[in-house]
């Protein structure tokens, strides 16, 4: 019964991802992207459009909707290795397909139907192959873990994509936006949760079930300081959202609650030095990939940060550290290996 709930919501994400994905790129980047003249009103002089703070959301949404998809595929085949590497050079090749469609500027609701039943069909395509390659084999715990605590941080970095726009938008044609953003991150975001708890679904019990939701919950409340708020409480929502999915997938081990307070202070010291790093790493990747797709370069007093790359690699991060410090206790040894000789007395 477990098996067939996991290959379910397994499937379930991988469709999700293809139908946002087609949405993103054939409806909502065409219209986000930047594109004509400019002229300065006080010299004459025209220069090339070029985009603004998140104008290039659209890329974000189409590459997590792609990762979704992978982790579907992950969960179908249990995180078994062979499964994943399969998964993983078809979500490559997905992922340069995207670059190449935005460079060719696709648009329009046939596009984007059509483009859904492609993903679709990579999808299904992937999650067969990784299937049969795993022969029913599941992955070990580290592989279990990694896939899992990366899936929940995808989640929190999905919340972090934004438009463009000034908060509060009142254009009504930025509102249709607004609204649509807010739904496809919505399904990412629950498909994303969906799955890490898919991942870690062997390891519950009602103890630990009970404390990966008050984390989920935790993640939530980070996620709204994090999307409604500007002031002092913003920097709070944007590192315990990670922190708290990174907990929620940790809080699943046979682990007593209190070894996961220094896992805690641990992801929050490496999140300090890490959001620097790819901070510039992943504003390096994003205009890559803006350059790769013959995109107008955004402005230069903004970032063309790429949230599906420093997502994916702060999940790393933070899975890499608590799947250290919530190891399970070495079992002494038995004390007839400690024992040394045995003398007979007689």
């Amino acid at each position: 019964m477990q098996k067939n709930w996991q290959t379910f919501v397994g499937a379930l994400s991988g469709v999700t991802g293809a139908v946002i994905w087609a949405l993103a790129t054939a409806i909502y980047q065409p219209l986000m992207q930047p594109d004509g003249f400019w002229t300065d009103s006080s010299t004459g002089q025209t220069f090339p459009e070029v985009g603004s703070n998140n104008t290039y959301w659209p890329r974000d949404i189409r590459q997590l909707a792609i990762l979704l998809a992978f982790g579907g595929v992950v969960l179908i085949c249990r995180t078994n290795v062979r499964g994943v590497v399969a998964g993983a050079i078809a979500m490559i090749g997905w992922l340069g397909v995207d670059i190449w469609l935005d460079r060719i500027d696709v648009a329009g609701g046939s596009t984007a139907t059509w483009l859904a039943v492609g993903g679709i069909a990579i999808f299904s395509t992937t999650a067969l192959a990784a299937a049969r390659v795993s022969a029913g084999r599941g992955g070990a715990p580290l592989a279990r873990h990694l896939s899992a605590a990366v899936t929940a941080v995808l989640a929190a970095a999905t919340m972090v994509v934004t438009t463009p726009w000034d908060e509060p938008v009142t254009n009504p044609d930025q509102i249709q936006v607004e609204n649509a953003l807010s739904m496809l991150k919505a399904g990412l975001a629950a498909m994303f949760i969906a799955t890490a708890i898919g991942l870690v679904a062997v390891q519950l019990t009602a103890v630990r079930t009970r404390r990966v939701a008050a984390f989920v919950v935790v993640a939530a409340l980070a996620a709204w300081l994090a999307t409604a708020s500007h002031g002092p409480l913003l920097p709070v929502g944007l590192i315990g959202m990670p922190v708290a999915a990174t907990l929620a997938v940790a809080a699943a081990r046979e682990v007593p609650l209190i070894r996961l307070l220094p896992v805690a202070v641990a992801c929050c010291v490496a999140l300090l030095p890490a959001m620097i790093i790819l901070y510039i790493a992943g504003s390096a990747v994003g205009s890559a990939m803006t350059s790769l797709a013959d995109n107008p370069p955004i402005n230069a007093a903004d970032t063309d940060l790429s949230m599906a790359f420093t997502g994916l690699v702060l999940g790393l991060l933070l899975a890499s550290i608590s799947h250290v410090m919530t190891l399970p206790a070495r079992k002494p040894d038995s004390l007839s290996s400690d024992s040394g000789p045995v003398v007979n007395h007689a």
